[in-house]
């Protein structure tokens, strides 16, 4: 369907680039990298790429007009994920990158590695054991890789992945956030908790200028949705009633158990919920994770 290349990096890591799929895999047990099952793992990623490929237009309905895919399957992950979340126009599509590498990372789990990372364009799962740590950096701007946070995941925690949603991204946004940054215990969780929380940071304002999204992208799953096209100004009253209303959505999943925490940025100011506003260190260099 797509060429793929798969490149072995010096650090013992693996790049595998296929279609719109840009991701980079690492695996270790007790320190030892394992190249060789990052690049089986890369070989098995381009198989899910494509079987998401193949049964996309069934999934460009919201998710809760959806019937249940098969289980087990990565689609019925994307479904599900997107049930959970509960938006009435959230697409089983919302959570395909994360989906994505969950299967990859949980291939490299199976095969006994204690430390896993699978970063698919940003959307990034992890499988952390025994004194293993990860630190996970936060962007205040998807559309930048500069950090302003990071955050300390170790095993305890309970946590495999972290995702990130935000005008300027890959995938459009109906809000005006320009990063929602999601912690859970999948990153397919992750993925479409954070589209929703960025989603719900839409506030209507002149400066805020929506467009159907199939004006922008013909073979959009979010037909019929408007999105946000460009930003201006907002005023201070606008910026925290976005910050606020994604914040409400943030904290209703962190109470259901669905998320662990998340991070928000609307025009340069932050929040966080409860849970992981303690866990954020700012302004320290950290990896491309």
């Amino acid at each position: 369907m797509w060429d793929r290349q798969i490149l072995s990096l010096g650090d013992g890591s693996v790049l595998v680039e296929c279609g719109p799929m840009r991701m980079f895999i690492e695996a270790s047990a007790a320190g030892t990298p394992r190249p060789d099952l990052c690049r089986r793992a890369a070989e098995k990623a381009v198989t899910f790429l494509e079987e998401v490929a193949a049964q996309r237009n069934s999934l460009r309905a919201p998710a809760l007009e959806v019937p249940e895919p098969t289980p087990r399957s990565i689609v019925h992950r994307m479904w599900e994920a997107a049930r959970l979340v509960g938006d009435a126009d959230l697409t089983p599509m919302a959570s395909v990158a994360g989906a994505i590498a969950d299967a990859t990372a949980d291939l490299l789990e199976r095969e006994g590695m204690s430390r896993v990372v699978v970063n698919n364009g940003g959307d990034v799962a992890f499988r952390l054991k025994d004194r293993e740590r990860l630190y996970v950096g936060i962007r205040p701007d998807v559309g930048n890789s500069a950090m302003s946070h990071r955050v300390l995941v170790t095993p305890d925690m309970g946590l495999g992945g972290v995702t990130t949603s935000g005008l300027g991204g890959r995938s459009f946004t109906r809000g005006v956030a320009s990063a929602a940054t999601v912690f859970a215990s999948t990153a397919t969780t992750a993925d479409a908790a954070a589209t929703a929380v960025a989603n719900a940071t839409y506030v209507p304002s002149e400066n805020v200028i929506q467009r159907m999204a199939e004006s922008i992208q013909p073979d959009t799953d979010l037909k019929g949705v408007r999105i946000t096209a460009s930003l201006g100004d907002l005023s201070p009253e606008e910026i925290e009633k976005a910050l606020q209303q994604g914040m409400t959505k943030a904290e209703e999943m962190a109470s259901r158990g669905l998320i662990y925490g998340a991070c928000l940025f609307v025009k340069g100011r932050m929040r966080s919920t409860s849970r992981l506003s303690p866990l954020l260190e700012p302004l320290v260099p950290i990896s491309r994770y």
